[in-house]
C-alpha cells in the first residue's frame, strides 16, 4: 500500500509540474510550488480481515509522530497523504440494507448485483446493467466466450484484411495493365500484317517495346 501511494505521488507530482496551469504561473510562484506534494489519497477494498476492530468496517490512515501518538496527542504529520481501508467482510456484517450511496457501492463490489435494490439513479442503474452478465447461465456464458474477440483481435483482423485488400488491389491493377497491353499489341499486330510484315519480324518488333 504505501508503495503504491507512494507512486500515485510522484505520478501525480510529475503531472503537475507539467500541467497548464502551473506553467501559466509567475516563475517565482512555480519556484516556490515545484517541491509542494499533490493530495494523494488511495483507496483499499480488501476482500480479507483487515482491519483490527470489528465493529467497524473503514479506517483512514497516516502517518503519524511516534512521540505524539505515546503522548496521546498525535495528530497526521500531513493530510496530503492518506490511505482509505475497507473492510469488506466486515462491512457485509455491520451494513444490513442499503441506506447510502456508499452502502450500494460496496454492498454491489462485495455480493454483487443481485444483492442491492432497483433504482432509478442512472450512475447505479447503468453499474448494474454492466454488470447484468452475471445473471447470465454458465452455460451460455461458455459458448459465448468460444466466439468472443477482444480488442487486439479484432485490431490484427482488419490489418491482415487492409493488407489483403491493397495486395488484391495491386494485383487487379497488374492484370488491367497486362490486358490493356495484349489489346494493343494485337492492334499494333494486325497493323503490320495489313502490310504483308512478315510475323517473324513483327514478334521481334513487339518485344521491343
Amino acid at each position: 500500500m504505501q508503495l503504491y501511494n507512494s507512486y500515485l505521488t510522484l505520478r501525480g507530482k510529475y503531472e503537475f509540474n507539467r500541467s497548464p496551469y502551473f506553467l501559466g504561473l509567475p516563475e517565482e510562484e512555480r519556484r516556490y510550488r515545484y517541491y509542494e506534494l499533490p493530495e494523494t489519497v488511495s483507496i483499499w477494498l480488501c476482500n480479507d480481515p483487515i482491519l483490527k476492530p470489528k465493529d467497524i468496517y473503514k479506517d483512514v490512515w497516516s502517518t503519524y509522530s511516534e512521540h505524539d501518538v505515546k503522548s496521546g496527542y498525535a495528530l497526521p504529520i500531513s493530510r496530503k497523504n492518506r490511505y482509505i481501508v475497507i473492510d469488506l467482510p466486515n462491512f457485509v456484517k455491520l451494513r444490513k440494507g442499503v441506506k447510502t450511496r456508499e452502502d450500494f457501492w460496496l454492498r454491489l463490489i462485495s455480493r454483487g448485483p443481485l444483492q442491492v435494490p432497483e433504482t432509478e439513479d442512472p450512475i447505479f442503474a447503468n453499474a448494474l446493467d454492466r454488470l447484468r452478465v452475471s445473471r447470465v447461465n454458465p452455460e451460455l456464458l461458455k459458448a459465448l466466450e468460444a466466439n468472443m474477440f477482444d480488442h487486439h483481435e479484432y485490431e490484427a483482423i482488419e490489418a491482415e484484411a487492409f493488407l489483403k485488400g491493397q495486395a488484391n488491389g495491386v494485383q487487379q491493377e497488374r492484370e488491367k495493365n497486362d490486358a490493356e497491353c495484349a489489346a494493343r499489341d494485337s492492334k499494333r499486330a494486325d497493323y503490320l500484317r495489313s502490310q504483308n510484315v512478315p510475323d517473324s519480324v513483327i514478334s521481334t518488333m513487339l518485344s521491343l517495346k
